[in-house]
């Protein structure tokens, strides 16, 4: 299958470039701005640092001809990495801040996706860095979604309506299709990283720290056994580019109400029924997801094929849904400097309902390829 590739000048910008990008906040200057943006920049004024796993730093932008801001921004977010301690102490991060100016090159401009206007996406093979230059869409009134706040049904379905969108266009994806798309952490070393054994014990066997989660879940070899059996037996026949990480905290919200999706960082090859399981549930309190997760999905599955996906029955691939619900049990596994306890608390206990309700745990463990090692 053919993937097309953008149009010249579709995002400006170039990857693995021998020309060096700023990797702190003080090379980000009104010169580099110009330089990307190609026109004179005058002034730009950091409004506010955001820091993180990547750096969101947001800033006011002038330009020599003032009538230049008709075209181009005055208020923009440069994502990537501006904590050298952070990337020197882990270095892999600068492949998750390429994956996004990766995602923005190569993918945004060929997907009918609601995703922020880009300015610029870039990686440079110097210092490994990775940029994105977006509008800032605080300065333009769009809001965020915040996993203790659940959304609206009518909300998700417009999300659901967006995923299959990126599915349907990358649908068979393989590697020779992406050859891009290949370094950075992988999902399962990412899960597995957290569940070694002494932090397993830091989160279940701490009163104070413990999300809630049903006690059967604390067994991890149980757990281990179960991630290692949904991997072994995914559907091949289900690949696709998926966001894969697409829960309520990776979007946005327009003006207008209406949801897309941020943090491309995590961007690989998975079932489909990663990103539908996990933004579904995460999105829904545990009553609206159960009211509404069957119309959810079937209307999800005939967004996909609409948009130039398979036609999949939903009674087909339910039990598949059903196994994918245990990727949700990652946010209990997230330690607090990742994200606030309210968070990692309200989402486990959607994530581990889901798993209860649709016994993902028991229809891995009958599987003729159960795996029984840990």
């Amino acid at each position: 299958m053919a993937f097309p590739v953008p149009a010249a000048g579709a995002v400006k910008g170039a990857l693995n470039s021998a020309d060096a990008l700023p990797i702190i906040v003080e090379e980000v200057t009104p010169a580099w701005f110009s330089k990307i943006l190609g026109r004179t920049v005058q002034t730009a004024e950091l409004v506010e640092p955001i820091h993180g796993t990547a750096s969101k730093l947001l800033y006011k932008l002038t330009y020599e001809d003032a009538s230049d801001a008709v075209t181009l921004p005055t208020h923009v977010c440069v994502k990537g990495g501006f904590n050298p301690a952070l990337v020197k102490l882990h270095p892999s991060l600068n492949a998750v801040y390429r994956r996004e100016a990766e995602f923005f090159y190569h993918i945004a401009p060929t997907v009918a996706m609601r995703l922020p206007p880009v300015w610029y996406a870039g990686s440079d093979s110097v210092t490994g860095q990775g940029i994105v230059v977006l509008d800032d869409l605080k300065a333009k009134q769009h809001g965020f979604g915040n996993p203790v706040e659940a959304w609206p049904v009518e909300r998700v379905r417009a999300g659901v309506e967006e995923l299959a969108v990126l599915h349907a266009k990358t649908w068979g994806a393989k590697q020779e299709d992406f050859p891009w798309l290949k370094e950075g952490l992988s999902l399962r070393e990412v899960i597995l990283s957290l569940m070694v054994p002494t932090e397993w014990a830091k989160r279940f066997f701490d009163e104070a720290a413990r999300p809630p989660v049903p006690d059967h879940m604390t067994d991890r070899d149980r757990m281990v056994r179960a991630f290692k059996t949904l991997w072994a037996t995914a559907n091949p026949a289900h690949l696709c580019v998926a966001h894969g990480d697409a829960h309520i905290g990776n979007t946005f919200i327009t003006p207008a109400g209406e949801p897309g999706f941020l943090d491309w960082q995590g961007l690989h090859f998975n079932s489909f029924l990663h990103d539908v399981t996990y933004f579904v549930v995460g999105t829904l309190t545990v009553e609206d997801r159960r009211a509404s997760e069957v119309e959810l999905f079937e209307h999800y599955l005939a967004k996909l094929h609409e948009a130039g996906g398979p036609k999949l029955e939903k009674d087909a691939v339910w039990d598949d849904y059903r196994k994918h619900h245990l990727h949700g049990f990652a946010w209990a596994l997230t330690p607090p400097m990742m994200q606030p306890k309210d968070r990692v608390d309200t989402m486990s206990a959607r994530h581990c309902a889901a798993i209860v309700d649709h016994g993902s745990l028991e229809l891995l463990e009958s599987l003729p390829g159960y795996i029984t090692e840990v």
